[in-house]
Order: C-alpha cells, then structure tokens, then sequence
C-alpha cells in the first residue's frame, strides 16, 4: 500500500502505552506505578493484581489525534512490544483514511505464521480502533457513521458480575429495585452448584431475562444436562459452556437444549465466527471490541446478521476507549441484542478519561462528539504506564 505523505490524515506518530494501576481507588492514591502479582483461578486462568490495558495514540500530519486500546488484562508489555516493532514501521507514513486497507495490511503482515490471533490481534485491534478515532476527529464524525451509521443512539445494556454465591438472588433484587432488568450469573462451580446459582436468581425475579455463564468448565454431557434443567427455568442464554475453541461440541449441544447458546469473546476474526456458523455452534454471538478492534467486530456483526443471528457485544476487563468502540459497533450493529456492563470497568475507566462514563440502569448512551466521543487523560495514561 503506497504512503500518502500529502494527506492531512498520513500519520507521523505511533506510540504504545503498557498502563497498570490500581482497582481500588484510595490505593490509587497512593500508589506508583509498579508491577504486582498476578492470579491463577480454579480454571487456570491468569488474572492481574491490578487494572492492566495497552494504550495506543497515533497523531496525523494536521496534528489530529486517535487512541485506541485492546483488551489486554495481563501481557500487556508484550503486546506494548509488538506495536513498537512490527507496527510502527508499518503504519507510520500510512494515510489513515484507508481504513479497510491499513487494516488488512496489518493482519497480513504476520498471517502468514498463523499470528492473525493472540498477542498480535491485541496489538492490531488497538491500532485500529484509534485509526478509526483519528480519522473520525478528522472528519467531524462518530465512529458509528464510519461504521455505516447508528441504528441507535441508546444501547441496551445487562448486567454482569452476579456470583454463583449464596447471596446472589439478594444482590439481584437490589439491582432490580434499581431498575435493571437483564442479568448475568457467573458460576465454575460443579453443573448442579452453577444451575442452582442461576434458579436462585430466576426465581428471585422471575420477570428478569437472566443468562449463565461457566466459563468453558463444562463438558458437552454436563452442558446438554444443564441446559434440559435451564430450558425449564427460560434461561436468557448459556455462555461459554465449553472451552472457546470447541465449536462442534458447541453445536452439540445447540442442538440438544432449546436455551441458546452463547460464545464470542475469545474470536478475534471473522473466520472464526464463519466457522462457528457454518456448523451452528451458537444462537447468540458475543465479540468483544477490545479483541476484534472495529474493522473485524463489524465485520463479525455482518455475518450475524447474514443468519439473523442476536449479538451481545462482550465486555469485562477492558477500559473506556474499548467499551465505548464496542457501544459504536454495537450502534452499528443489525442484531444488536444487548451490550454487556461491567460497572466496575466502567468506573476504573474515569481513570484514564477526562469525564467518566455515564449510563443509567439498563442502557448506556453513545457518545455523539467526534471518533470515540470520549477524551483522553494523556498525563493519565503517561503516568499509569511509566
């Protein structure tokens, strides 16, 4: 792709930002910026001490500014790395108005050698999702537009983060009285311990929509047992009930339960979700921005839309310029069932942004300024990651 040193959008300047800080905020007060210890879960899964992200700011020949970021909760450093060597040289002197081909040039670059995913898809989703926010500042216009309009304003949102505790039908009921009406349960547990966390809730509020999530601890006859009980209590949806990449096993059990199966965050590219349609592995579809960036979610959400299938963007871990590029997809997005919110992503994100995030139980609106709508705390984020 030639260069276009005579375009106002070529881009002179790409810098990675690897940020860590503290969750709780009288820490955060504090504290400096240091490395802490991370965590392994029953299901071996690593987490941070801390808040951990990866920030990007590109800069263009006028002087417009663009920030992006990818869900990056741990190797944050790494991926902060990959953007120095093997993204900068690609992308600086580019004009970032050729969104669709800067992208395909950086996923190239590495496809070759099977690196279209992890640690390399991290890097290239950040990039792209501030290429997308310089270009959208340039132009005076949301990302929703560039993304092909918003057919909202206002995005449905449920709430995650219910445990598979004893007091979790308790906590519901707070939130209901609150006004939320879409929940989450999160269980690891055993089938029966995980079935009983969602029926405690369902039966809490029977009017809710409540979904369970398992994180990949089940196995398909587990799944297939879980679900018969489920289908009986109208559960929203089953999430990740298998390890991400089993999609067969996955349509095993799509077709054996009548409570849909849902999966998406770990799919960095459409070729994937292809792959999980062709073999009607789920009724529910779930990227998350911060691991797609916007070219490939909305490509993602085009090929939901081909079966008509329901999206629910995915959120957890990710801060504020990630979630508010998965509300512009979301925006944009045909299917659009509900988007995922994490109240305490959606606080830690003031952290790096000028404002903090507003929303009201069961909603969230889009920002209407120009790209992500949102400003960045630059000494924040300079400071976070020294």
């Amino acid at each position: 792709m030639p260069s276009s040193s005579d375009s106002p959008t070529t881009i002179v300047d790409l810098q990675a930002f690897a940020v860590r800080f503290p969750k709780d905020e009288v820490e955060r007060a504090t504290a400096e910026p240091g490395p802490k210890p991370y965590t392994v879960s029953n299901r071996l899964t690593i987490y941070p001490a801390q808040a951990e992200t990866l920030m990007v700011r590109l800069e263009s020949a006028d002087g417009t500014v663009g920030w992006g970021e990818a869900l990056v909760p741990v190797g944050h450093r790494a991926v902060r790395e990959l953007v120095t060597d093997l993204l900068v040289p690609a992308v600086v002197g580019q004009d970032a108005a050729q969104l669709g081909a800067l992208h395909a040039k950086l996923v190239a670059s590495m496809r070759e050698r099977g690196h279209i995913y992890g640690h390399q898809a991290d890097a290239v989703t950040a990039v792209d999702i501030a290429l997308y926010d310089l270009v959208g500042r340039h132009h005076g216009v949301p990302i929703a537009t560039l993304l092909g309009g918003a057919a909202r304003t206002v995005l449905p949102t449920y709430w995650t983060g219910l445990g598979g505790g004893g007091d979790n039908a308790e906590v519901a009921r707070g939130l209901w009285d609150q006004g939320w009406r879409r929940f989450k349960v999160h269980a690891t547990q055993d089938r029966r311990t995980a079935v009983a966390a969602f029926e405690r809730v369902k039966t809490a509020l029977p009017d809710a929509e409540v979904a369970l999530d398992v994180h990949g601890t089940f196995t398909v006859a587990d799944a297939v047992r879980a679900g018969r009980v489920l289908d009986e209590l109208d559960c929203w949806f089953l999430e990740s009930a298998l390890d991400p990449e089993d999609y067969r096993g996955m349509a095993q059990i799509t077709a054996s339960i009548s409570t849909p199966v849902a999966a998406g965050e770990a799919m960095r590219h459409r070729s994937e979700v292809m792959t999980a349609i062709e073999v009607r592995a789920l009724r529910r579809l779930q990227p998350d921005i911060g691991r797609t960036g916007l070219t490939e979610g909305r490509a993602i959400c085009t090929l939901a839309e081909t079966v008509r299938m329901p999206v629910l963007p995915h959120h957890s871990a990710a801060l504020g310029v990630a979630l508010v590029a998965g509300l512009h997809v979301s925006a944009a997005a045909p299917t659009l069932e509900a988007f995922e919110f994490s109240e305490a992503a959606a606080r830690m994100s003031s952290v790096l942004l000028t404002e903090p995030l507003t929303y009201e139980p069961g909603s969230m609106a889009l920002p209407s300024g120009p790209g992500l709508g949102v400003d960045i705390d630059e000494d924040a984020v300079r400071y976070w990651s020294r």
